[in-house]
């Protein structure tokens, strides 16, 4: 069943502007090569955390809205928690 997903990433503060979009754009191929349809994306550039995540005390923040059957949500998830640069991620069923 497809549904409609809001999706935060937090990326590491290490990797600068240029390759945190990149990184972004590549996390949202893996949703269009897995049937995903691409609503927009929101850059909220390098912000300060409220509080640290491995060390870390600020990081570049992303919100993406799309589309996808909600079955491959699970495999994108696997996929994000092995990427050392993806700090948190959050996936959130928008009504």
């Amino acid at each position: 069943m497809t549904k409609d997903y809001e999706l935060m990433v937090i990326l590491s503060p290490k990797l600068n502007a240029d390759e945190a979009n990149n990184l972004n754009e590549g996390l949202l191929n893996l949703v269009v090569e897995n049937g995903g349809e691409i609503i927009k994306t929101d850059p909220w550039g390098k912000r300060l955390l409220a509080y640290p995540i491995k060390k870390n005390q600020e990081a570049y923040y992303f919100v993406n809205y799309f589309k996808m059957d909600s079955l491959l949500v699970k495999k994108l998830k696997a996929l994000f928690n092995i990427n050392e640069n993806i700090l948190r991620h959050m996936f959130v069923v928008r009504n």
